[in-house]
């Protein structure tokens, strides 16, 4: 695993005039894009802590009452969906989540995702630590439900108080370079969560495995045209590893490196059967859906099909 990044921020760092316009900035480093309204003094105090490995994020923030908006325009303009878990240590803050409002208080937690519109307004010094995961690994888990769920947890029930435990723990693991595997992190994270909220597969008919395997089918799918698209790559950008991804195939009959490859194939031959696409050389058309090689595409087109690109070609024709 890459080594974890940890950085410290203080708003006494800045400039008393140029603190809040700091600290926008850093809220939307942490937590994707807001609108901050103004605050009426300049003298506004925040302190944060960031773990933050592109993959687990944890962030550990005291700061001064203010608010801030965040629009559908705002979504849009990020480019990574996560789902953030918040435990409030001290303070108070009301929360309009999707039209949904709710007030924290200390031991309250709350979970939300990034594609939803959402207000917060920090009523008293708050302090707060919020674990930010990947929105996939949630909704691979909890494919059908994961929208449904309940977003305030009771800080004063049991459950919520064993996922506060667990959230402050990894917060100190974290801040201490005591995490070992993220990717292992984050499935316990989830299993916290799911324990917290009372919600469980039953409702989801569809296997994890099943699930993760679509997910990452859906990954090739929108990146096909990618020539350097590769396992590897495929692991990284879905934030699982590598060994995990040739796993999932292992349940279908095809490699990853198959599946992508025949998918260039099909995308290619309705291509090539196209009669607006007769104009197109087949060279142009195997380097727009990835290949790198048209002898290799030729090959593999015959091997897959029967005949040769130029065959086909000439077989829709006539």
């Amino acid at each position: 695993m890459v080594r974890s990044a940890i950085s410290s921020w203080a708003s006494e760092e800045c400039p008393m005039a140029s603190r809040y316009d700091a600290w926008v900035g850093k809220l939307n480093e942490a937590f994707g894009h807001w609108n901050a309204s103004p605050v009426s003094s300049t003298d506004f105090s925040v302190a944060l802590k960031t773990y933050d490995d592109n993959l687990l994020k944890i962030v550990d923030c005291t700061c001064d009452p203010c608010a801030a908006t965040r629009s559908r325009g705002d979504i849009a303009v990020d480019l990574k969906e996560t789902l953030t878990v918040q435990l409030v240590l001290e303070g108070r803050e009301h929360i309009d989540f999707n039209g949904e409002e709710i007030m924290l208080n200390p031991g309250d937690l709350l979970v939300w995702d990034s594609t939803k519109p959402m207000n917060f307004n920090v009523e008293q010094r708050l302090h707060k630590i919020s674990v930010v995961l990947p929105l996939h690994r949630f909704q691979c888990w909890f494919p059908r439900s994961w929208s449904s769920i309940r977003r305030w947890i009771d800080g004063n029930s049991f459950d919520g108080q064993l996922l506060a435990n667990y959230i402050e723990s990894l917060s100190r693991a974290a801040f201490k370079s005591a995490c070992i595997d993220d990717h292992a992190l984050i499935d316990a994270t989830i299993c916290m969560l799911a324990n917290a909220l009372g919600i469980n597969n039953t409702s989801d008919a569809v296997p994890l495995r099943a699930t993760q395997l679509r997910c990452v089918k859906e990954f090739i799918n929108a990146n096909i045209r990618d020539s350097s698209l590769s396992p590897a790559l495929i692991a990284q950008a879905t934030h699982i590893s590598l060994r995990y991804v040739h796993w999932l195939f292992e349940s279908s009959d095809e490699t990853v490196t198959e599946h992508i490859i025949r998918s260039r194939l099909h995308l290619c031959m309705k291509d090539i059967s196209n009669p607006n696409m007769l104009h197109r050389k087949l060279a142009d058309i195997a380097y727009y859906w990835g290949f790198r090689d048209v002898t290799h595409f030729s090959k593999r087109f015959k091997q897959e099909f029967g005949f040769s690109p130029k065959s086909y070609r000439l077989q829709v024709q006539s």
